[in-house]
């Protein structure tokens, strides 16, 4: 019986050493202000001022502690802040939680679930005759320089583009002139990408714009701003990022907490002028937000994003003080003839006018020193668990609108 307990004790000891080694510890103190609960709420927090707080803090070796439990994380790097440590958490409301960031030299993490994902596949030995792509297969890559003679369904890209998804929704866009956002519903919860498409080889007839057991395309995007899709206002209508002299998409985040496409487009050319804009559209674990962050040269006056007009949909407009607000359109405007909601969310402070045109209702935002951002998301009625009606999606939305108008606060 000795031997058991010191064996006991000896295993409890080598756990709490893989988790913690010899490591220092810095406190990490997060208030919630509003009278919501938030689940897997996005924190970043950065590197910078875990330096500032021990000049020897090894982001390569560290772990984070709720209550003695680890959570799953990821370093990424910050276009605007730089190097900066990701991670989910669930926080009740008005609630103050402290988590333990452990890190020294033997500090040793375990693997974490993925909780997020992005892709890029094309056709695998980009054999081009007759227009198309030809082959069996497609494969992932990285980082990609789009081919000028790049065109719409000529097969180069499983789905047409890159995608990214949480466990609830996934999208994408067409990685071509028409460079516009769709949206993939999901019947179960989970990753699906990986496998989506992987068949459809020629462009035609895929397989997703049919219900399949994970569920399909459901949208119809056409000429329209689709949702979220990038463009510029100019001659009293939308221009779209067609006409670039170069296209270089990236992987930029994959990781169980956060995954993330960036596109370089060289210039895009509006009104005589050229323009480089560069876009990165990420997710996180657990939510249905898609985050636009854009940069764009050349002193551009506008950018435009929006949602594309269905009939039979009803049209919302957010109505309160924060910074944040939302348009919504609800109604039956998916593939499978069923509800589907979709939302766009601005800065207000951005805002230049809100208009629309035959197609899409836009929104009109002001680039800040080169930069600006927005939200879009959507909520399929087939979703496990999930939206089914017109009043649970405003109330996400407007939930959504206290979370970002009223961030975490967060103390070291």
């Amino acid at each position: 019986m000795k031997i058991k307990i010191v064996l006991l004790l000896i295993f409890a000891s080598n756990i709490i050493y893989c988790l913690t080694g010899t490591g220092k510890t810095i406190s990490l103190t997060l208030n919630n202000p509003s009278s919501i609960d938030r689940k897997d709420e996005f924190v970043s927090i950065l590197i910078k001022q875990l330096i500032k707080k021990d000049k020897n803090f090894d982001k390569s070796s560290f772990i984070i502690l709720n209550t003695g439990k680890e959570i799953p994380y990821q370093v990424c790097t910050n276009e605007k802040n730089g190097e900066v440590i990701d991670f989910v958490i669930d926080i009740k409301s008005n609630e103050t939680i402290t988590l333990e960031i452990i890190y020294g030299n033997d500090i040793k993490k375990t693997s974490f679930q993925t909780r997020t994902y992005a892709e890029l596949a094309k056709k695998k030995g980009e054999i081009f005759f007759d227009g198309k792509f030809h082959g069996p297969e497609f494969e992932n890559i990285k980082r990609y320089k789009v081919p000028i003679f790049h065109k719409d369904h000529d097969a180069l890209f499983k789905y047409e583009g890159p995608g990214w998804e949480s466990e609830i929704i996934g999208y994408r866009f067409y990685l071509d002139w028409r460079n516009a956002t769709d949206i993939f519903g999901k019947k179960k919860l989970g990753l699906i990408l990986q496998n989506v498409g992987i068949n459809d080889t020629v462009a035609k007839d895929d397989s997703y714009h049919t219900m399949q057991e994970w569920g399909m395309d459901i949208f119809k995007v056409g000429s329209s701003l689709g949702i979220g899709s990038i463009g510029m206002w100019y001659d009293g209508k939308v221009n779209m990022v067609s006409k670039t002299d170069s296209v270089i998409c990236e992987i930029s985040q994959n990781g169980p907490v956060k995954s993330e496409v960036t596109t370089n487009y060289y210039s895009w050319q509006v009104d005589g002028k050229k323009f480089d804009l560069r876009s990165s559209l990420s997710i996180t674990a657990g939510s249905r937000l898609t985050n636009c962050k854009l940069f764009i040269n050349n002193d551009a006056d506008n950018i435009v994003t929006g949602l594309a007009k269905f009939e039979g949909t009803h049209f919302t407009k957010s109505n309160n003080t924060g910074d944040w607000q939302y348009i919504s359109l609800y109604g039956k405007q998916s593939l499978a003839n069923d509800d589907l909601g979709i939302a766009l969310i601005y800065c207000k402070k951005d805002l230049i006018e809100l208009t629309e045109d035959e197609l899409s209702y836009v929104i009109k935002i002001k680039p800040d020193n080169s930069y600006t951002e927005y939200y879009f998301c959507a909520a399929w009625v087939q979703e496990p668990n999930g939206i089914k009606t017109e009043e649970e999606f405003l109330e996400y939305l407007n939930n959504t609108l206290i979370k970002l108008n009223n961030p975490l606060i967060i103390e070291l």
